[in-house]
């Protein structure tokens, strides 16, 4: 018998998602659970460190949240084997499968094993030279399980079964025929209000304060009630939801479905569809308004919202921000002038207090000066200073780092002296109790060592995040140096700004390198 036996600390990896067709009955995680428990149990050099469980993720991605915890543990070491049940169980996506089992898991000598695919990635196998070919054929199944499940789907949608979770404001789920809508009688009075009202020649701001004014139930609030759905200010109505309303064919007795796609199977984002491919399925359900109704609220020349102008390049679009709510400010094209305004206000002035309008381009200026401006005075006096500090950061990370080293060299003895331990109750030089009192002691240790050793890990980290914020600092610098306003074109403000935050006629300038402009216009 070898006295050098290796002692895995097992993470057991156990995944389920209806979305890659899995079979419930065969792949449930109580059934994964039992199978690679069993095998541990049967190996007395595998200790299991703990359970790594996403249940409902698919495969076709590794961004799943047990997993990456899985990711985790393994960086800082604590576990050295990686079980699933299968192949499948890891990920279907065949090049970053592939990826974790031929580089990650080696690299961070990780030994994996999947079960029931006989792979095991420390041994000389035919079956782990077969690791791709399995790989493709685990991506294809889930791509046509997707394939399948998305013609069933629109079949469904075209034959105007209304699937969705929750039922358009204004009706309600029919409890006797799956898929179909019927009338809610409080909602749908004010469905045909809003209707009423802008037949009448309101406009949508002015049929909102109406609303607001006379307690009106909102969508939001309406869900909330019925326990569907929370919302903050679910209580105001805002623009944009009585537009929606006022232009939802599904209130004609249409059923309206295939607004958005998702981008690929392999990802859980959607885009919009174009209205022209709308799935509309006529005459499903009993309608709220009349088509004539409805056709001469939208055959007028001036309705719904006023649409953001994106085709101009402004230079500090993506940074601009409403101090007040969050949100980033919508630009609008006014003849040779561009206003900038915040989205919640112009909804619901109860939504936000913000009522800036202010003109773009003299922002842009302003900003740009008073980066002009702060060069100068970083010319003047903080170079010496920077110099100092970079000094002082780097001799506090060879500190740390001479610390961490000590701490990985007690904690590699430490692992020594648990396979020693381990290996002296094989030979039966200590009793169970002994050795159990002893390993229970030995683990403690073990735990509190890799915490220290985290939490030094992460110091250095933010240590050197202050080093690199002042390299970037330097470096940003030396990139406007000596240009004119004219030539601020050519440099990434994502680079030298974090955010731009407006709140009336105040600007607050928040650059990446700790330092904090105010303006006021």
């Amino acid at each position: 018998m070898s006295n050098k036996q290796v002692i895995y600390n097992v993470g057991v990896y156990l995944r389920l998602s209806k979305d890659d067709g899995d079979d419930i009955e065969s792949e449930s995680v109580t059934n994964q659970r039992k199978i690679i428990n069993d095998y541990i149990k049967k190996n007395k050099n595998m200790i299991l460190y703990d359970e790594y469980v996403d249940d409902g993720y698919t495969g076709t991605n590794f961004n799943r949240p047990e997993f990456q915890r899985l990711l985790k543990d393994i960086e800082n070491k604590k576990i050295n084997m990686v079980i699933t049940k299968n192949l499948s169980r890891l990920g279907r996506n065949y090049i970053e499968t592939g990826n974790y089992i031929e580089k990650y898991f080696p690299d961070h000598r990780v030994r994996y094993i999947a079960l029931l695919d006989n792979i095991d990635n420390f041994k000389e196998s035919v079956n782990n030279d077969f690791i791709p070919i399995k790989s493709v054929f685990n991506e294809k199944y889930c791509r046509d399980t997707s394939i399948a499940i998305k013609k069933t789907k629109r079949k469904r949608m075209e034959e105007g079964f209304y699937s969705c979770n929750t039922a358009p404001f204004g009706y309600k789920k029919d409890p006797d025929v799956p898929g179909k809508l019927i009338i809610d009688e409080e909602s749908s009075k004010t469905v045909k209000k809003i209707f009423e009202l802008k037949l009448k020649g309101y406009t949508n701001n002015e049929i909102v304060k109406y609303l607001d004014k006379n307690q009106y139930v909102t969508p939001a609030e309406y869900m909330k009630i019925r326990g569907q759905e929370h919302i903050e200010h679910k209580n105001l109505w805002r623009i944009s939801t009585v537009n929606r309303i006022l232009c939802n064919q599904v209130y004609l007795g249409h059923c309206v479905r295939g607004k958005t796609q998702k981008i690929s199977y392999k990802s859980k984002n959607k885009k919009y569809v174009k209205r022209n491919d709308f799935i509309i399925t006529k005459n499903t359900h009993e309608p709220i308004i009349s088509e004539k109704v409805f056709e001469k609220i939208h055959n007028t020349r001036k309705y719904g919202l006023t649409r953001e102008n994106n085709e101009s390049n402004y230079l500090l679009k993506d940074l601009i921000y409403c101090k007040n709510c969050g949100k980033k400010l919508i630009f609008k094209k006014m003849r040779s002038r561009t206003i900038i305004y915040c989205r919640n206000h112009a909804e619901n002035s109860k939504l936000c207090s913000n009522d800036c309008r202010l003109d773009y381009n003299l922002i842009e200026n302003r900003v740009l000066e008073y980066i002009s401006n702060i060069y100068k005075e970083y010319i003047k006096s903080n170079k010496v200073k920077d110099n100092l500090y970079k000094r002082y950061i780097k001799n506090i990370i060879n500190k740390l780092e001479d610390e961490l080293k000590e701490l990985n060299l007690s904690l590699e003895q430490l692992k020594f002296r648990i396979t020693s331990l381990y290996n002296e109750r094989l030979s039966e030089g200590i009793n169970e109790e002994e050795y159990k009192n002893k390993y229970t002691n030995l683990s403690k240790q073990r735990k509190e060592l890799s915490e220290k050793i985290t939490d030094k890990e992460k110091k250095i980290e933010n240590e050197k995040n202050k080093l690199n914020t002042l390299d970037q600092k330097k470096s940003i610098f030396n990139k406007i140096e000596d240009i004119e306003k004219k030539d601020f074109e050519g440099i990434n403000m994502n680079e030298l700004i974090e955010k731009i935050e407006v709140f009336k006629k105040e600007i607050t300038i928040n650059f990446n390198f700790g330092i904090v402009g105010n303006l006021k216009f």
